[in-house]
């Protein structure tokens, strides 16, 4: 990656000529994700909906490389700030009205999910939508049915999601700050069924002991997100 020396956002852009403008970009954070990432990508590419843009958060593997080979502009940070660093640092580098955030640990995702997620923000229907996964792994479809709100995948304008407080520091709490900004700000929210649609789990992606730690630092940050108190 040190052949494109492009600084945005305090990251390095690839390539350095990379289009992001358009009425609406797909912003995709990745951390260690090189055997999930090029599917979402080109599902994401397939969708035709705007620039596709894979945020590198300081992986440790081949996940920026593979995510270009698919087709994706990649920004790479040079370490890990989480992911609502890593959403803050994509928002600031795209140039599109709106944002369509997807996460890049989807299986069973379609161009029908993207579409059926940007359409009602970008048509002006409503401010903000939100995927809700069922109907694939029992783990994930249990998860959503529980806490929708940490859903990952949302459409809204891009600047309000740069105005809510906190978001680059957020980490895994960047799910409960939209959700709490909603709210506040009096969003219309309309949440999407994604049938089909699973997460991979942590512990099956970094082994029982990783995961275990890595689920721990999430719910911590979650518990941050949910403490803060923002003034409206």
């Amino acid at each position: 990656m040190t052949s494109f020396a492009v600084e945005r956002s305090g990251g390095t852009l690839a390539p350095p000529d990379a289009d992001l403008t358009g009425d609406c970009g797909l912003l995709i954070p990745a951390f260690d994700e090189e055997s999930r990432v090029g599917a979402v990508v080109q599902t994401a590419l397939e969708a035709a909906i705007g620039p596709v843009l894979v945020v590198d958060d300081g992986s440790t593997d081949g996940t920026a490389n593979r995510a270009l080979a698919a087709g994706a502009w990649v920004l790479s940070l040079p370490k890990n700030r989480g992911k609502g660093g890593a959403v803050a640092a994509g928002a600031g580098a795209l140039r599109t009205d709106y944002l369509l955030l997807v996460d890049a640990d989807l299986v069973g995702l379609t161009v029908e999910h993207l579409i059926s997620l940007a359409r009602p923000v970008l048509s002006g229907t409503v401010d903000t939508t939100r995927g809700i996964c069922y109907g694939s792994r029992w783990q994930t479809t249990a998860a959503q049915h529980l806490s929708p709100q940490l859903n990952g995948q949302r459409a809204l304008r891009r600047e309000a999601l740069l105005a809510i407080p906190g978001l680059a520091e957020s980490r895994y709490g960047l799910e409960i700050l939209i959700t709490n900004a909603a709210r506040r700000e009096g969003w219309r929210t309309l949440d999407i069924p994604l049938n089909g649609v699973a997460q991979v789990m942590k512990e099956e992606k970094r082994g029982l002991l990783a995961g275990l730690r890595a689920r721990a630092g999430m719910y911590r940050d979650i518990l941050i997100a949910l403490l803060r108190r923002d003034t409206p």
